[in-house]
């Protein structure tokens, strides 16, 4: 019988869930990307503000692919304007709230996502704040366009979170698969040429 000091112990939970790590995993970079991509949008006025206008530069650039960046349309940092505007800054700040707390929401393992209905109704009070906007019926603020965007940021990640993981646990594994089949059915990886 072997002694306590010699027995080999795993220091991990016994039937550890291997699916629910990499689910975590994926939860994480996300979680870090979606923060990181808000901090870059609240940055850019901050650096610019302390002197690093090149910098500045470079991210108000990354952001204006997607964003028109009107200043008039923008929440500001001191002087400067944010990255993008107060309806992207909300669909940002959205996400980034919606994937920090989706695990309190749903099993992180779970890869379904809801019915459409759900995204395009948690996008109607942006798309009604747009046309309206536009029409001229009511004349939108930056509250408004920020908290309508929001709600459809964070229900967003409902549907992102889900294919992230199933990409991150099956669908990579596909992937990878598929680069190195195996032969013949016996195991063995086949080199590309």
């Amino acid at each position: 019988m072997p002694s306590s000091i010699t027995e080999y112990i795993p220091q991990t939970a016994a039937g550890e869930d291997p699916r629910r790590r990499r689910a975590l995993a994926v939860w994480c970079a996300l979680s870090a990307s979606a923060l990181a991509a808000l901090g870059a949008v609240v940055l850019a006025p901050v650096l610019r503000d302390a002197g690093w206008a090149a910098t500045a530069q470079v991210v108000y650039l990354g952001f204006h692919a997607v964003c028109h960046q009107i200043p008039e349309r923008s929440f500001y940092v001191g002087e400067f304007p944010l990255a993008v505007c107060a309806r992207c800054t909300g669909l940002y700040a959205g996400a980034a709230a919606g994937v920090l707390l989706y695990p309190l929401a749903r099993p992180l393992t779970r890869t379904d996502a809801p019915a459409r209905g759900w995204l395009l109704a948690a996008a109607l009070p942006t798309t009604t704040d747009l046309l309206l906007g536009v029409t001229g019926v009511w004349e939108n603020t930056h509250l408004s366009r920020f908290l309508t965007a929001l709600l459809a940021g964070a229900a967003a990640t409902f549907y992102v979170v889900p294919g992230c993981v199933d990409l991150g646990s099956r669908g990579l594994r596909r992937f990878i698969g598929n680069l190195y089949p195996r032969e013949g059915g016996r195991g063995k990886v086949s080199r590309l040429t």
